[in-house]
């Protein structure tokens, strides 16, 4: 029995080519988006989850004042685990970037991310070690484990236990103890070189610098199942409070326990090891891809009514002959099932193609191994029996539902309501498709504001070159590099715009309580406004031999509008780093406002200082040139003259802002792609639905091109009614798209709004595409000589 209904199932599908392979094609593309996007979730959802106790690892981040840090003090691991027998485990990571030098003494082009790590980063991080003893590979000072990767980069295919490492910059040498396997690609960081917590003097135990140094460094604790952490990080908030004898009136300590399976999608803090992803991009892409799937059984559905008058007569003898209606039901099911699986294997080569080039995009690793994801068999058969069954369910009940009787007379007209059905779903499939082209819009248009938007410096030509953070000449350094041809003004900084994150505690006059508050901080030379393009909106700025560190301030607007200051009357203000002492500092100059955070953020106050013994971490050029490739050649020629010793690391300043933008690239990326997907389903279905009604009318073109109606009139005439339904859809996802689009850029605290303007092209792209889906069809039966249809049965 089951044989006979696939048998028929695989006639019919031959009987209409066109229309199987319409939903065949459609269906394909709707299960390949589907899943490819299922995939992207699961590997999403998937972060950290390798970890024995992932459930149970919390990492410790700090609230401050200016900020909200993924960081945390040096001691807070050890002193929690020492006072609270819920902190059954901890270890710490700090990441450094160094240039590294094997034991033959080659140097790798590239900076090494070292992370330095107590040695019960194995147990915490479920880290495995490959050679070695994880007890003992990170217990002595100058110990190192490294990944297979790392080893053979710097031995090639020696054994690298014993062999050392230099770290170069402090020259001190690393043993190499351990190799280790590295962190799966869905981890919210990824480790190379692990050099040991002891080597570093501020992880130490005796380390004097405590809570005082509050860096890129990170904690990791190991709590009871079950455990309530947002009640026990308030407990160790009030604990901290009372060892650091924080008084009333004083900003007391915030400490946040993050649950390590939620970092990579729910945290965005300052100073995250890696560049997190985004909960909502989730959302969006599995809704998208669940719609563009929907789109597909809509065209499913459309053509496989719409074909019902060829299909009454079948379902009519089948009935007299005693079929029963479930039998038939089951027939048109398995109708449907055949061509969601034959859609399933054109969709499994389209991910095989697909696949590498969406990770590309992505930034992801996605497999579509089954023996290296157990899921993608799952995802697979549910994804195929829902597109059957779903796709399929209406048709069957509809085509099994016909009386025999009033179609073997030849008395069946069609089924109004299937009518009204069909060409609701076409308004809603284009309601959809509409919704994710305005989406794709906006995307875009924010990316190219942010990239484009007046960032209150000047980002063109300016090459950023990494100091030495040993070097005692920087000052010298400068002066010949702005010797150089080319270069019309040099600078030294501390960081770099669209990633400052540094803060500190400052008292101003006016401050509430007269307590210390925590502001963004800045140090660039005398300079620096000149580089930059920094306006002066009142004051002066440091001279070149200014000699007041501490003693001299700049702020920005944003600071002048949060003391409550006018701009005339803040020059000469005091403000102190700390507490106010006996001689406070003053304030010599206001300049305006510049995005030194990404855009995401508002500007925040920001206080710049001097200090002339600061040796800058980064040194900016502004360059005037045609060639930047002969210019970056020139200056790394002189910087090879005077520092031989260090390697030459730049990157231009325009470049390393629009990195910060990656995400949203990729974002804008995918939302294209998907857009153009749900486009072409929804004409495909269109196409194929505008196929059908056009045979059934050709008749009435017949009579009225006979009755002399022109070509253009009967090309109009018959592409308006799908027309109207492609508008009908666009009016009706317009609120929808407007609420989506400004619940999305909220998201920035500087955007480019939304303007209407969006609906107008998306409206544009949709009705062209559909009229030039639906006018080959209108401009085929118009065309035809009248008395063949006229002839015909």
């Amino acid at each position: 029995m089951i044989k006979s209904y696939f048998l028929v199932a695989f006639r019919a599908l031959k009987r209409n080519k066109l229309h199987a392979s319409i939903n065949i094609i459609g269906l394909a593309i709707g299960m390949t988006c589907c899943i490819l996007i299922a995939l992207f979730v699961q590997f999403e959802l998937g972060y950290d989850r390798q970890n024995k106790n992932a459930n149970r690892i919390y990492r410790l981040a700090v609230d401050l004042e200016a900020n909200n840090w993924a960081i945390s003090a040096f001691p807070l691991g050890a002193l929690l685990k020492e006072n609270y027998p819920e902190v059954e485990n901890y270890t710490r990571i700090k990441p450094v970037e160094v240039f590294m030098q094997n034991s033959s003494g080659a140097l790798f082009k590239n900076k090494e991310k070292v992370f330095y790590a107590d040695s019960t980063v194995f147990d915490v991080l479920d880290i495995r070690l490959i050679k070695g003893n994880p007890v003992t590979a990170l217990a002595e000072v100058n110990s190192i484990v490294v990944t297979p990767e790392a080893a053979k980069a710097y031995f090639g295919d020696q054994d690298p236990i014993g062999k050392t490492l230099t770290m170069l910059g402090n020259k001190k040498e690393f043993v190499i103890t351990g190799i280790f396997e590295p962190l799966p690609s869905n981890s919210h960081v990824h480790m190379n070189m692990m050099a040991s917590s002891e080597s570093f003097e501020s992880m130490r135990a005796d380390s004097k610098v405590g809570f005082n140094s509050l860096t890129n460094h990170y904690t990791y604790v190991v709590l009871p199942e079950g455990i309530d952490h947002l009640s026990f990080e308030k407990t160790i908030s009030s604990f901290l409070d009372k060892y650091q004898n924080i008084q009333a009136g004083d900003d007391p300590n915030v400490i946040r326990l993050q649950p390590l399976t939620s970092i990579h999608l729910h945290s965005n803090r300052g100073l995250e090891i890696e560049a997190n992803g985004n909960m909502n991009t989730v959302y969006t892409l599995s809704a998208i891809a669940f719609f563009i799937l929907i789109i597909a059984c809509i065209n499913f559905m459309n053509l496989t009514t719409a074909q019902s008058l060829k299909r009454a007569r079948e379902v009519g003898i089948r009935k007299v002959v005693g079929s029963q209606k479930r039998q038939l039901i089951f027939q048109f099911l398995s109708e449907s099932v055949v061509i969601s699986f034959l859609s399933l294997t054109l969709a499994i080569v389209l991910l095989t193609l697909i696949v590498p080039q969406f990770n590309f995009i992505s930034g992801k690793e996605i497999v579509i191994n089954p023996l290296k994801n157990s899921l993608i068999v799952f995802i697979f058969t549910g994804i195929t029996l829902f597109v059957g069954l779903f796709a399929g369910t209406y048709p069957a009940f509809f085509l099994s539902s016909f009386k025999p009787s009033s179609v073997l007379k030849g008395n069946f007209i069609g089924n109004i309501g299937g009518q009204v059905l069909r060409k609701g779903l076409v308004v809603f499939q284009f309601a959809i498709a509409f919704l994710i082209m305005v989406g794709t819009y906006v995307v875009y248009s924010q990316l190219n504001y942010m990239l484009t938007k007046n960032m209150g410096f000047d980002r063109e030509q300016t090459l950023v070159l990494t100091m030495p953070r040993d070097s005692v000449g920087d000052r010298s350094i400068k002066n010949e590099m702005a010797r150089l041809a080319g270069v019309t003004s040099v600078t030294r900084f501390n960081e770099i715009p669209g990633k400052m994150v540094n803060t500190t505690n400052l008292w101003y006059e006016g401050v509430k309580d007269n307590q210390a508050e925590n502001l963004y901080i800045f140090s660039g030379d005398a300079d620096l406004l000149k580089t930059m393009g920094i306006k002066l909106k009142a004051g002066g700025y440091f001279g070149e031999d200014t000699q007041q560190f501490g003693k001299e301030f700049v702020i920005n607007e944003t600071a002048l509008k949060h003391f409550g200051w006018k701009p005339e009357e803040a020059i000469g203000k005091l403000m102190e780093f700390g507490e106010r002492g006996s001689e406070p500092g003053k304030v010599i100059g206001v300049i305006e406002d510049f995005h030194f955070k990404h855009l995401h953020d508002v500007i925040d106050p920001l206080v710049l200082y001097l200090n002339p013994h600061y040796e800058g971490r980064y040194m900016a050029l502004k360059v005037n040139t045609n060639d930047m490739q002969a210019m970056v050649t020139a200056i790394e020629q002189k910087w090879k003259n005077l520092l031989p010793q260090y390697e030459f690391e730049y990157q231009f300043l325009d470049e390393s802002f629009d990195r910060l933008f990656d995400q949203e690239k990729r974002l804008g990326q995918l939302f294209g792609i998907f857009s153009a997907l749900a486009i072409f389903i929804s004409c495909l279905g269109l196409f194929g639905l505008a196929s059908f009604t056009m045979e059934q009318s050709r008749k009435a073109v017949a009579v009225r091109k006979v009755l002399g109606a022109s070509v253009l009139n009967i090309v109009v005439m018959m592409s308006k009614s799908f027309l109207k339904l492609v508008l009908l859809g666009m009016l009706l996802a317009a609120p929808l798209a407007y609420f989506a689009a400004t619940k999305w850029l909220q998201g920035f605290a500087y955007n480019v709004g939304f303007t209407w303007i969006v609906y107008i092209y998306a409206a544009f792209l949709a009705m062209f595409v559909a009229f030039a889906t639906v006018s080959y069809h209108s401009l085929k039966t118009a065309r035809t000589n009248p008395v063949n249809a006229l002839k015909a049965q």
